[in-house]
């Protein structure tokens, strides 16, 4: 094994100034001429290198890891410390290399790769503000009908839609080994039908739809009653891509193994530390599943997420969402999404992503005009959530083309109603509000 490095480089992308305040390496040393540097300036990416021991033979005998403080300085004025400890160790875990970065409230610290035995690890640093996929706001872009039952009316019971057992036993074919015994997840009878019909749930199918929708530049029909025959396309199209929502070929496993009583919640544990087969909600949630999100949000993409309300294997009361826009102050995120148990409503998940060693704690609310407003949903617990990979676009049907100056702001801006035509186009879009229109 050759030598193990490191690199971390900083993207200050404020408009404050980074000053090295301390540090320590505890294992292996920087690699020469690539020590922390004093200072880094708006708009500059510099870093630093670890990188671990060799012994006899050129072969490595550690890792690398340490930790260092830089003072982050606004007009002369220091506003806290961006912090970030790193461990590449000379034998890694199913976590891999594993980092905590941290920044104080009113800055968003932001992190990605840092993988493998040479690996290069990117830090963002910039002030908190809302981070918005463009045009997209679940007031003007959701269905006009929720899937939530009785609300207005229920969707119609003889709509078929899966078969659950036959669902299940493809997804335990595709769970890993090791993974599946441990969570004592087994096959089932395929004639069993815990979920056969609409009455159910749509809400992957209508997430899916309204991604679909947003990319083919049109909105969701504006029906406010749920479709009730088979025959109806939008009902066909629904359930189509409910089915795709599942992930059957790829990773829809997850729906069983995060829903499994044998399931970890923390990161300390006899699965991960001594089997090392699993790794609990909290890191799956906050470390893996929670990054990705705000990827897809960060390169203007809508992220598709499922819920885990339940660790009983109750598969029925999970659920799936849609995330269009994020905020993150120090380590709290505010998490907007689209709900279709809640229609045309912007809903906010707010969670905590300092610590992995526990359960996961997300709070759900509607918005307010200020936090203390804000009222909970009173929805189910979340034990878990993760993004769904296997959306792709299709051309969804009856699409409503964007004509109205109403229908465009409601769409398009997350100002509170009333809406305004001035508050839309101060948001940043550019030309004349005959080409903005065009352009949703």
């Amino acid at each position: 094994m050759s030598r193990i490095y490191l690199k971390v480089l900083i993207h200050n992308e404020s408009d404050a100034t980074l000053t090295y305040d301390h540090g320590e390496i505890e294992t292996g040393s920087y690699t020469e001429g690539w020590a922390p540097p004093t200072v880094i300036k708006p708009g500059e990416i510099k870093g630093f290198q670890g990188e671990g021991n060799i012994g006899p033979f050129d072969v490595a005998v550690t890792g690398t890891e340490g930790r260092v403080w830089y003072n982050i300085v606004d007009r002369g004025i220091k506003q806290g410390q961006l912090f970030i400890h790193f461990d590449s160790p000379l034998i890694e875990s199913q976590y891999g290399n594993t980092f905590n970065i941290t920044a104080p409230p009113g800055w968003e610290v932001t992190d990605w790769g840092g993988q493998g035995h040479v690996a290069e690890l990117h830090v963002r640093l910039r002030r908190t503000a809302r981070r918005n996929v463009p045009n997209f706001n679940a007031d003007g872009r959701g269905f006009v009908f929720t899937n939530k039952k009785g609300n207005p009316d229920n969707w119609n019971p003889d709509l078929p839609v899966v078969t659950i057992g036959s669902l299940w036993n493809r997804w335990v074919d595709s769970m890993p080994e090791p993974v599946k015994t441990v969570l004592k997840i087994t096959k089932v009878d395929e004639n069993w039908l815990p979920i056969t019909h609409a009455d159910a749930g749509m809400c992957g199918g209508m997430v899916f739809a309204v991604m679909d929708y947003y990319y083919n530049h049109v909105l969701p029909p504006q029906q406010s009653t749920k479709p009730s025959s088979r025959d109806d396309v939008l009902f066909q199209y629904l359930r189509d891509r409910l089915w795709r929502s599942f992930d059957v070929t790829g990773q829809g496993y997850r729906w069983l193994a995060y829903s499994s009583p044998y399931y970890p919640n923390g990161d300390e544990g006899v699965f991960q530390n001594i089997l090392g087969l699993t790794k609990g909600r909290s890191w799956i949630t906050y470390r893996e599943e929670w990054p990705k999100i705000q990827s897809d949000i960060d390169a203007g993409k809508l992220s598709p997420i499922g819920l885990i309300r339940t660790d009983n294997l109750d598969i029925g009361a999970n659920h799936q969402v849609l995330a269009y826009a994020y905020e993150k102050n120090g380590q709290d995120v505010r998490l907007y999404i689209y709900d279709p148990n809640h229609g045309q409503k912007e809903i906010v998940l707010k969670f905590n992503v300092e610590s992995t060693t526990g359960e996961v704690h997300i709070t759900e609310a509607f918005p307010g005009p200020i936090p203390d407003q804000e009222r909970p949903t009173n929805d189910k617990r979340i034990f878990c959530f993760m993004r769904i990979d296997s959306y792709v676009t299709n051309v969804p049907p009856n699409g409503v083309r964007i004509q109205s100056l109403k229908s465009a702001i409601r769409a398009s801006t997350t100002q509170q109603a009333p809406y305004s035509a001035r508050g839309a186009i101060a948001g940043g879009h550019q030309g004349s509000l005959t080409n903005w229109m065009r352009s949703l």
